[in-house]
């Protein structure tokens, strides 16, 4: 019973790091599904499907810049409302004075008035002025006036004081909308963040889309030159030299960073990077560049944002096809098409001065080498694709660079 429980448990851990594992490495997840191209046809294909993503890349980015640019107008209007309320509300306060002298003004005035008001409690004058009515209607004329004169004054005052609550009151809603205005230019101002940070990402993604259509581009028009048909498949219709192992891309150098996951990336900054291949320092710009092995180059990306001028080369080394790919570069000596020899300069080391402008990914001179079977942007196209058929370049079996921080003065090993 115990032995069927622990089986249970084991098989229940295994899938469940299956799952964890897809989750956290969704390019391998994905990879069995990524398309391909083999022939011209499938190759357009891909180039439309670049397009309309790079399209759409664009697109989304100026949708979020339109949404800034509406969130700024609506921050200035509600900043002018914002003043414009402060405004009144000084306003309203040296009204609320202006009302407080009034009210005394009219008060003394009108005590004035009615000191025969006082009468009531046994002034004569007032009495005087009443008795000194001339005729009935006189008399109650002036006892009307009086009351009238004192009314008046109660309602004056009260109408001034009713003037001071509503000024009050205004400046009670004034600063509510203050607040209330505050709070809607800080959503906006949140609002803009995150859509800057959406624009990065749609603009970083159109540039790798772009690489990959003048990438692809360039491909097609190979193809085409060498005559290929739509469906005929590119190996039949174009040959190669194959050889039976790698050499290393420089005469000399020193291993900086390893292929795989690393903590932090040191041009980015960004956690938990994963590099596609291995660095190689210690050369200055300008040092030649050759291929790892007899090959053709398949595929070129100029000036890209991060990894710079980039060449591509397909190899058949004992049967088995492989896309080396030389990164950072200087300068590019070959085009798409040609066929190299493990002699041959693709390129020069970049990655410094030369290329700073552009290429954001590398902190100083040095080669970024990739290696992966099968020929990326033929026999498979996506990013995604190439990044599941990766190995470490680095490994005897393959390019055999000694390990991180240790020299090599000779192409070869043997």
């Amino acid at each position: 019973m115990m032995k069927k429980i622990f089986k249970g448990i084991v098989i229940f851990a295994f899938i469940g790091a299956m799952i964890i594992n897809s989750f956290l490495n969704p390019s391998t997840a994905s990879a069995a599904s990524a398309s391909k191209a083999n022939n011209l046809k499938e190759l357009r294909a891909e180039l439309a499907a670049y397009q309309a993503k790079m399209n759409a890349a664009k697109q989304g980015s100026q949708n979020a810049q339109n949404k800034i640019n509406s969130n700024k107008n609506s921050i200035t209007a509600a900043e002018a409302e914002i003043n414009t309320n402060k405004q009144k509300i000084e306003d309203s306060k040296k009204k609320i004075e202006e009302l407080n002298v009034e009210i005394k003004d009219t008060e003394e005035q009108i005590k004035e008035l009615l000191r025969s008001y006082e009468v009531m409690k046994g002034d004569n004058v007032y009495l005087d002025y009443i008795f000194g009515a001339t005729s009935v209607s006189d008399f109650i004329i002036r006892c009307s006036i009086s009351g009238q004169l004192a009314s008046y004054n109660d309602e004056l005052v009260a109408s001034y004081e009713a003037k001071i609550s509503e000024n009050e009151q205004l400046q009670i809603d004034l600063n509510n909308r203050e607040k209330q205005l505050d709070t809607q230019i800080e959503n906006l101002e949140n609002s803009i963040t995150s859509l800057g940070e959406q624009i990065r990402q749609f603009d970083s993604e159109a540039v790798k889309f772009e690489d990959e259509v003048k990438a692809t581009q360039e491909s097609i028009n190979y193809y085409v030159k060498q005559g290929c048909k739509e469906t005929e498949s590119f190996d039949s219709c174009v040959s190669m030299r194959s050889d039976t192992g790698f050499v290393r891309p420089l005469k000399k150098g020193v291993r900086t960073s390893n292929f795989g996951y690393r903590g932090t990336n040191p041009a980015t900054g960004a956690p938990n990077d994963y590099h596609s291949g291995v660095d190689i320092g210690g050369n200055g710009e300008g040092t030649n560049v050759y291929s790892v092995a007899n090959g053709r180059v398949g595929k070129i990306v100029r000036r890209s944002s991060c990894g710079g001028n980039v060449v591509y080369v397909y190899h058949t080394i004992n049967g088995t096809k492989y896309t080396s790919a030389y990164m950072h570069l200087l300068s590019i000596k070959v085009n798409v098409g040609d066929l190299v020899t493990n002699t041959t300069v693709v390129g020069t080391v970049g990655g410094g001065a030369g290329t700073r402008s552009y290429d954001k990914c590398s902190t100083g001179p040095h080669l970024h080498l990739s290696l992966g079977t099968g020929w990326y942007g033929s026999t498979y196209v996506s990013y995604s694709s190439w990044r599941s058929h990766l190995v470490d370049p680095g490994k005897k079996d393959y390019v055999n660079i000694p390990a991180k921080g240790k020299w090599f003065y000779s192409r070869t090993w043997n």
